[in-house]
């Protein structure tokens, strides 16, 4: 391998740190990152077969987000070998990653690997913390190991051809994708709200603007919370009888700690 590509979709960063430690723990120069969570990137990519490329995009309700999909198909390969991260908030990824493998194929890569990794999920709050901190530290040993083990599977293959099909666990049909109510979207308080601006930057679906006051398309918004994580005055929250009910579901089901799952 003579380098190394890293494409993830990252609105809250959590991917984003996942897939830099596993490229960091692969050892391969030049590193070419491609962040694919904003619309500005929505250019075709041709990557050709040279190289290795480790994909990362997080799990929303068990499926991949649609934007990262139409955003992921623009790139496209022949026959270089890469690695599929899938993220989730420590509930399930259940057939994200299948999904992932099959979309990055069709892309023409070879999937020679898989993890699945836990993230701080999007409603972690203070009060109501869900896999609050993480990537955490043991995360980051998790992506190390995973990135020698990938490291050592390359150095046994004499030839792409050798690499046998990879198995990820998932469910053909994928799960239906969890219909979102349009009426429902963060909220802003604009006693504290200075309209710097961040949360429009952050937003991986241009949902917001900012006139005189911040305004939020509903038919945009993925509730991804990049922009209340992202507000340095915390003027941005979701309080909505829907997402308070889930939040405290999640809190009561997903209290224990799930570790990351390696597939080469």
């Amino acid at each position: 391998m003579d380098a190394l590509n890293l494409i993830y979709y990252s609105p809250t960063g959590t991917t984003q740190t996942i897939v830099r430690e596993i490229g960091h723990g692969l050892g391969l120069s030049p590193i070419v990152e491609y962040n694919i969570s904003s619309t500005k990137t929505d250019s075709e990519n041709e990557l050709g077969n040279k190289g290795l490329t480790v994909i990362g995009i997080p799990t929303y309700s068990g499926r991949l987000p649609v934007d990262a999909v139409e955003r992921l198909k623009k790139f496209h390969a022949n026959n270089a070998p890469a690695v599929i991260v899938a993220a989730y908030g420590n509930r399930a990824f259940e057939d994200a990653l299948l999904e992932l493998k099959e979309i990055v194929s069709n892309c023409g890569f070879n999937v020679i690997a898989a993890a699945s990794f836990i993230g701080e999920h999007s409603y972690s709050t203070v009060d109501k913390p869900l896999s609050q901190g993480r990537p955490d530290k043991l995360d980051l040993i998790q992506c190390a190991d995973f990135a020698r083990r990938v490291h050592s599977k390359i150095m046994g293959l004499k030839g792409k051809n050798e690499v046998s099909e990879l198995e990820v666990p998932g469910n053909y049909p994928y799960k239906e994708r969890k219909q979102l109510d349009e009426a429902i979207s963060p909220e802003t308080d604009f006693v504290k709200c200075n309209k710097c601006g961040i949360c429009v930057d952050a937003c991986p679906t241009d949902a917001i603007t900012i006139n005189d006051e911040v305004i939020t398309n509903k038919e945009l918004c993925t509730w991804c919370c990049a922009c209340i994580k992202s507000c340095p005055m915390d003027a941005r929250f979701f309080d909505n009888p829907t997402i308070n009910a889930t939040k405290e579901r999640l809190y009561s089901l997903c209290a224990d700690r799930k570790e990351p799952e390696f597939f080469l």
